[in-house]
């Protein structure tokens, strides 16, 4: 049976081919044609490509899977504190002298029952065994937030990579026509050779600049195809006349959260609760132990062996209390006691600088913020007073008050200008979730949070970018 496949442009062109396109539909249909697909080729947003590497990435599974072998550690540790059960068997043949007719065999069985009354290591190490897997809890919820910062890293990579490309071409071009005219020039005599070798020196600069920014751009994909395991070429972009959200932000708040809901620094207390509770297993060398134990065993002998014991009492029940006390150990125990309180000691130390760092991150990102915001404001003034250069260079140009090369000039500005703005408008998103991180709080609401602000990529080169509340400050 025939497909009929549509794309997006078949729909969305003029209205000419929107009849073609509903004509072939309806035509297909009374054919008895399948419409199987209907490609839209849609931009991906910053939470798609989240969702992707969530599914994808090697660091944060690897994590998981430590995480679930992390749980099991509290199991094999309470384990010890259990009951444990075995059972025996035996067989054998004896003799009781030369001339016996034949051997005499005895079966035997017991099953034993060993409980632990009191073993200070034992408790100790699941003590440690429950820091363990808190420690791991914060592991996983740490490589959660670390794939969202990584995901929005790699994905403002790509855009501000597509701006950088878009200025490149810009001053290729500009200089491309700046050595054009030197050539038209120095062919009537109004230039000299070294202004067209001037000229073909820049022209040729710049297209080595722009094939650079083109190769990063594709390493930037490339970097972004690794995260998701899958190839995006389209992505929403932060429209240059977007408001972003500007929260006030007190940095002795932000401190005092960081130093106690920060990952890293969680991370290390249950470190150094770990190391506390290895003081006590190592002292446990010093300590009694007490356990209790049961025993039930049977014995069988074929012939009946008269002179046996168990012949007579085949079955035997058993029941004793042990308690055991180490005396000396040749100065280990000391010295294992004196190791583990240096490393205790020393996962204290990292706890505090943990804290020290993470007030220290924590501060820079609302300063990153603060001051992002206001490089936004500037940048904006810059790319309205460009536009309005470009406007005023080429009027004057048409009237011959203004040459091309200032034209060109002051088109290649326009493009920086939106470049920087839009690096300034993503480089207060990241801060923004790197300073989320910096508490703790960073999830992926707060990434699909900044969803709203992405729009799906147009030709933005003539577009305002000054918002009008902008417009009047």
């Amino acid at each position: 049976m025939k497909k009929t496949v549509l794309n997006k442009a078949s729909l969305t062109g003029k209205s000419g081919f929107k009849k073609s396109a509903l004509s072939l539909i309806v035509s297909g249909l009374m054919a008895g044609t399948t419409l199987t697909s209907f490609q839209v080729n849609a931009a991906y947003s910053l939470f798609d490509i989240y969702q992707m590497a969530v599914a994808h990435d090697a660091t944060l599974a690897q994590a998981q899977a430590t995480y679930q072998a992390s749980q099991q550690s509290v199991k094999i540790a309470r384990a010890s504190l259990l009951p444990q059960v075995s059972a025996n068997a035996s067989y054998s043949d004896s003799y009781l002298n030369e001339n016996a007719v034949g051997p005499i065999s005895t079966t035997s069985g017991d099953i034993t029952l060993k409980q632990s009354l009191y073993k200070h290591d034992s408790w100790a190490k699941y003590s440690q065994a429950k820091y363990t897997l808190k420690k791991a809890e914060y592991t996983i919820k740490s490589a959660q937030q670390d794939i969202i910062v990584r995901v929005a890293d790699a994905y403002f990579k790509v855009l501000l990579a597509q701006e950088d490309v878009k200025l490149a071409k810009a001053k290729e071009k500009a200089n491309k026509t700046q050595w054009d005219r030197a050539k038209a020039s120095a062919e009537v005599g109004l230039a000299s050779k070294t202004d067209v070798l001037q000229a073909k020196s820049s022209y040729d600069l710049s297209k080595s600049d722009r094939i650079s920014a083109e190769n990063n751009l594709d390493v930037a994909y490339e970097e972004l195809t690794k995260l998701t395991g899958k190839t995006v070429k389209e992505l929403k972009v932060i429209a240059l006349n977007v408001k972003l959200p500007q929260p006030k932000l007190n940095i002795a708040t932000y401190e005092q959260e960081a130093q106690d809901s920060n990952l890293t620094v969680l991370q290390a207390e249950e470190q150094a609760n770990v190391a506390n509770e290895e003081v006590q297993v190592q002292k446990s060398g010093n300590w009694f132990n007490v356990s209790l134990q049961a025993q039930y065993a049977h014995t069988k002998s074929s012939p009946s062996n008269p002179y046996s014991y168990s012949s007579k009492y085949p079955d035997n029940l058993s029941a004793s209390i042990v308690a055991s006390l180490p005396l000396y150990s040749g100065g280990g125990t000391t010295a294992l006691v004196a190791q583990a309180r240096s490393n205790y000691e020393a996962a204290e130390i990292g706890v505090r600088d943990a804290k020290e760092s993470a007030k220290l991150n924590a501060r820079v990102q609302v300063r990153n913020v603060e001051r992002g915001v206001e490089l936004v404001a500037a940048n904006r003034a810059a790319v309205q007073s460009n536009d309005a250069f470009l406007e005023a260079a080429e009027e004057g140009y048409k009237v011959g008050l203004k040459d091309l090369l200032e034209v060109l000039t002051a088109r290649t500005n326009k493009f920086q200008a939106r470049r920087n703005l839009a690096q300034s408008l993503q480089n207060v998103v990241l801060s923004r979730l790197k300073l989320d991180a910096a508490v703790g709080t960073l999830n992926a609401d707060n990434l699909q949070k900044y969803d709203s602000i992405l729009s799906d990529p147009v030709d933005d080169a003539n577009a305002p970018v000054v918002p009008d509340e902008y417009k009047k400050q």
